[in-house]
């Protein structure tokens, strides 16, 4: 039986907040674009749901009805048993539960004009002037393909040879608030490769543990790991949704492979090291890689647009690493200059909206949209 044939300018493989984004600033631009994902919305989503202002103030839409919690203080914890309390009244987080964030996103880009299509993708093909992707009921041929899904990326997988092997892992699970002996805000805990974290929703909390430095002779987080935390830090047996899931973590190495094929945000592999934050570098990267596509019919300057984008991106990330080697590696020092020096620059700049270049060399890094 032969599958049906469609044609559209760009596709979007992945309908969470890169897909959304890049599809949001194409239809701007009245672009004839297509998403495709495997999963029907609103559909389960591992995350901790925390939106940073600077995440908040680059959506298309507001939060109203969708905002579970602002997080106006924040504890950080390390091995030695203390603890940093940093506050700002602005709010230096707010949460969501990722589940109803990205179904509105994508019902949002769908009212705009996006056509979306429940699907999987088996195989791309590269040609010269385009690119063809074979799903399980369509063949489908586009001028630009962006692969958009995720951490175990499809695209990334039969489309390039880039060998991500996502080794930053991460279990999370949800704790009713009720069945807690201990409260708690927005807080980090820190071990020498990563960290725990507990993110306040409505009735609940998300916790999670994960290791955002690789270490081949250290043993990743386990799912008794995350149930031991929740008893200590929150004095509850009572731990649902357990999940476990990568963090696309390798961006500093992510170059595109042809100028028809894009990758972005955990896709590309965009998420930070410091305190794990992958929607910023989503939501950014799609708006980049479509006003990329946008400002030029050649394809050449498409493909040089994204990567000055994605070298100002790569250095944003390498500080990132380096504040993530430091706060993990040493925590004495992390915690005495969080108390004494950092920490409060810290607080302030991320509640006003600035990334980490910003907030340590008052430079804004990426180029201007």
């Amino acid at each position: 039986m032969s599958k049906e044939k469609l044609n559209y300018r760009v596709v979007i493989v992945g309908a969470g907040p890169s897909g959304c984004s890049a599809a949001n600033t194409l239809l701007d631009n009245r672009d004839d674009i297509l998403i495709i994902d495997k999963e029907s919305f609103p559909r389960h989503k591992p995350c901790a749901g925390g939106l940073t202002p600077k995440t908040v103030k680059n959506l298309p839409f507001s939060l109203k009805g969708l905002e579970q919690h602002r997080s106006e203080s924040m504890d950080f914890k390390f091995t030695n048993g203390k603890t940093v309390h940093l506050k700002h009244n602005e709010g230096a987080c707010k949460m969501v539960i990722r589940e109803e964030f990205d179904n509105h996103f994508l019902n949002f880009i769908i009212k705009k004009g996006a056509n979306l299509i429940k699907d999987k993708v088996i195989k791309v093909s590269d040609f010269s002037d385009y690119v063809i992707l074979e799903t399980e009921m369509y063949l489908i041929k586009c001028e630009i393909l962006i692969g958009a899904d995720g951490a175990n990326s499809t695209v990334r997988r039969l489309a390039t040879n880039l060998k991500f092997k996502n080794p930053v892992f991460a279990f999370e699970g949800l704790v009713n608030k009720e069945s807690c002996t201990k409260k708690s805000p927005t807080k980090f805990i820190f071990n020498k490769l990563g960290y725990g974290w507990i993110f306040p929703k409505h009735d609940h909390y998300n916790v999670g543990i994960g290791n955002l430095i690789y270490d081949s002779s250290e043993p990743k987080p386990k799912k008794n790991d995350l149930v031991a935390f929740v008893k200590d830090e929150l004095g509850s047996d009572s731990l649902e949704n357990i999940t476990g899931f990568p963090i696309g973590t390798e961006g500093v190495d992510y170059v595109p492979q042809s100028e028809r094929i894009y990758l972005i945000g955990d896709a590309a592999g965009l998420a930070e090291t410091l305190l794990g934050e992958g929607i910023y570098n989503a939501v950014m990267s799609g708006k980049y890689i479509a006003n990329a596509i946008i400002s030029s019919p050649d394809i050449n300057k498409v493909y040089l647009n994204y990567i000055n984008y994605l070298d100002s991106l790569k250095k944003e990330l390498s500080l990132y690493n380096k504040g993530a080697k430091l706060l993990y590696k040493k925590q004495r020092m992390s915690y005495w200059m969080l108390k004494l020096f950092f920490g409060k620059k810290f607080m302030d700049g991320y509640s006003e909206g600035k990334t980490l270049t910003e907030i340590i060399r008052g430079k804004y890094p990426f180029p201007t949209i």
